[in-house]
């Protein structure tokens, strides 16, 4: 009976450990997954089957990276996860603890922050509610909360919470919005 009870822990230790979310099961395309703390999840989907690096070089490179990102920073990421078993669907999970972390690693120009913060001519493009009726920036401008999600890249992103509004460089489809890349794609939830 004791054995059973410490088995019992050791498994819901290890789901603490290791957190209920297994992003590189959940996604099969490059994802961001945005908490509404700012907090992001990048899933990175890539093919390196044929190429000259092998799934341990893959992993050491990004660690390396890692390691030497987080030595120069005050924002800290972290690897979750890489799946090298399918060459060709390599896939690797990080989470950043907020845009600037993500933009730092990626070299990017992301946004996020609260309507409250938002400037109205920042809301750039045609805009649609989550009832698909058109709106205005304005309109998204007199809510009192929400968050403002600005991505300048064509990916996948998920929010923990409710899409409000986006812009016509978004589409949304079982829950996912995917942004085209052509220009900036804006995301309000809350």
């Amino acid at each position: 009976m004791k054995k059973l009870q410490g088995l019992a822990v050791m498994v819901c230790m290890i789901g603490l450990l290791t957190g209920c979310d297994n992003y590189s099961k959940q996604y099969d395309t490059n994802t961001l997954v945005v908490k509404g703390n700012g907090s992001i999840v990048e899933v990175s989907v890539e093919d390196f089957k044929g190429a000259s690096v092998d799934a341990e070089g893959i992993t050491s490179y990004v660690e390396e990276q890692i390691d030497t990102f987080n030595e120069g920073s005050d924002s800290k990421i972290k690897m979750k996860s890489i799946d090298t078993e399918d060459m060709s669907n390599v896939k690797l999970v990080l989470s950043y603890k907020d845009i600037d972390s993500f933009n730092a690693f990626n070299l990017l120009d992301y946004s996020f922050v609260d309507v409250a913060d938002a400037k109205e001519a920042d809301l750039t493009g045609s805009f649609t509610s989550s009832d698909d009726k058109k709106t205005s920036p304005s309109d998204i401008m007199a809510e009192d909360k929400g968050k403002v999600l600005t991505v300048t890249e064509a990916t996948d992103v998920v929010v923990k919470g409710t899409i409000m509004y986006y812009n016509d460089e978004v589409t949304i489809k079982d829950g996912v919005a995917k942004t085209s890349g052509n220009k900036k794609a804006i995301i309000i939830f809350k």
